[in-house]
This record gives structure tokens, C-alpha cells and sequence, in this order.
């Protein structure tokens, strides 16, 4: 049993495949943060985030990825670009049943990422480094819009 996670690494394996008879290898997956997995744990409020593929349990029970889905406009965080950063709020209650856990913003080489507690007013600055994607959690949901490059906004 010792060595299952070094035979794991060797084959290039996924542990819980093999310990399935499945010696097919891991497929490689590239690295573009904008295409982060989210996992949400509703019982601790824990944010996990993948670049590739995983199998991620938390509280006893195994999370799905979130699924991201483009906030309509009546959904949108308040955003606004001041010097260099975005000021991120939102007019959400924040109480223990309805929050917003963590805001991210994804740009195509790094995550931001600012956990939230209930009854913390929603306000946060983010660096503004080229566009990217807002993310948020709200209701269980994996919410986003888009956020232009500081360059964009300026010839905009």
C-alpha cells in the first residue's frame, strides 16, 4: 500500500484509476488560468481550484467542479477601474444563508483570489492586469462577466 503513490507517479496514473485496474495514462492538460475549475465546499465554505483535471471532497463529500455561467446584467458585481486596480462591491445582504464566498479574477496567467465571510460588506480591490474573467459564487452558482484590459479602457 506503501507504494502506490510512487507506483501511481511512475505509470503517470491517476491513483484512483489504478486502484480501479485503469492503467491508461493522465492526459496532460494545459495551464491557462482562465480555464480554472472551481470547487465549492457548502458545508465549511472551502474554495479549492484546479488547472486540470481532479477528484476533490471536502466535509466528507465529493465536489463537482462549478459550472461558470455569464452573469446577466441585473446579476453583475459593481465594478470600477481607479488607478490601477478594480473596486469590486456588490449591494448582496452578506448574512450566514446568503453570501458571496470568494470573488476571483482569472486573467490568462494568474488567479486573484478573496475569500468573503457573511455580514462582510462586499468591497475589494483587485490589480488590473489585462482583461480577464470575474469570478464569484453566489447561491451555489459559479457567476462571471468579463473585465476589459486597462488598455481597452483607456482607447474605449
Amino acid at each position: 500500500m506503501s507504494l502506490l503513490g510512487e507506483l501511481s507517479q511512475l505509470l503517470g496514473v491517476d491513483l484512483t484509476r489504478l486502484l480501479e485496474g485503469d492503467l491508461t495514462p493522465n492526459e496532460t492538460v494545459g495551464g491557462n488560468m482562465k480555464k480554472t475549475k472551481y470547487y465549492f465546499c457548502p458545508g465549511c465554505g472551502s474554495i479549492t481550484l484546479c488547472t486540470g483535471e481532479a477528484e476533490v471532497s471536502c466535509c466528507g463529500r465529493r465536489l463537482a467542479a462549478l459550472a461558470p455561467r455569464k452573469a446577466g446584467p441585473d446579476e453583475e458585481l459593481k465594478v470600477e477601474a481607479v488607478e490601477d486596480e478594480w473596486f469590486v462591491r456588490s449591494d448582496c445582504p452578506m448574512e450566514k444563508d446568503d453570501y458571496i464566498p470568494f470573488v476571483a479574477l482569472a486573467t490568462g496567467e494568474r488567479v486573484e483570489l478573496v475569500k468573503q465571510y457573511p455580514e462582510w460588506n462586499l468591497q475589494l480591490r483587485l490589480p488590473r492586469r489585462g482583461a480577464g474573467r470575474l469570478m464569484w459564487c453566489e447561491r451555489g452558482e459559479l457567476m462571471y462577466m468579463l473585465l476589459p484590459s486597462a488598455r481597452a479602457r483607456r482607447e474605449g
